[in-house]
């Protein structure tokens, strides 16, 4: 069992491997290995391997996709390792979130990408003409990812606003007694407009697809 001096060890830890001057994205998945599981779970839901974050990366520099906006990202790590993997491949992340005073609080994992925050806008129409529209447009291309998202209304208010043409969608494997909305396997996309270009199995039974708008 770890206790708060734990955590609080392994956050140190954490951030001195995501700091611009100290950070490794290698060590620090080392050392998410070495935690106990339900610390390493309470820290980052996922915690890929090289290879997953590899082939990953392999597929975003294919399609030339160079920003991702990430929707309640939480404190973003999972992005951060995503971005940091990359390589020559630059990737511009992003995250969204709701409830700004929690995430900028004393209590809060600090982010680990640049935060924006979904009550900045008088109401959700006008996410269109601001950050979401021009952080994800069409040139160049560019990601919306949902990871382990659970509100299929807030969802499909995203998917109505968003310019652009690619979506990543990660979450669980079937079967797996998860529940996630929308499920990256089955998320009930508009079947004339997406389509599904690539799914990445990743460790600890998770899966990562690629859809792409082709209308």
């Amino acid at each position: 069992m770890f206790d708060e001096q734990t955590e609080l060890e392994s956050l140190r830890e954490i951030y001195y491997l995501t700091n611009g001057a100290s950070g490794s994205w290698r060590k620090l998945l080392a050392f998410g290995v070495s935690l106990e599981q339900q610390l390493k779970r309470k820290l980052l839901w996922i915690w890929p391997t090289a290879v997953d974050l590899e082939n990953y990366n392999h597929f975003l520099a294919k399609h030339n996709i160079q920003r991702i906006l990430s929707i309640g990202c939480g404190s973003g790590l999972l992005e951060w390792l995503m971005a940091a993997a990359a390589g020559e491949h630059k990737i511009s992340m992003h995250g969204l979130e709701v409830d700004r005073n929690w995430w900028q609080s004393k209590y809060s994992v600090r982010s680990f990408i640049p935060l924006n925050y979904v009550e900045d806008a008088a109401n959700p129409s006008q996410l269109d003409s601001g950050f979401l529209s021009n952080c994800c447009n069409d040139s160049p291309p560019c990601a919306m990812l949902f990871c382990y998202f659970n509100n299929r209304r807030a969802f499909l208010d995203y998917l109505r606003i968003y310019r652009g043409k690619w979506l990543i969608l990660i979450g669980p494997k079937p079967a797996v007694g998860i529940h996630t909305d929308p499920n990256p396997i089955q998320p009930q996309l508009p079947t004339d407009v997406w389509i599904l270009r690539e799914r990445l199995d990743w460790t600890d039974r998770n899966v990562v697809a690629f859809y792409e708008k082709i209308a």
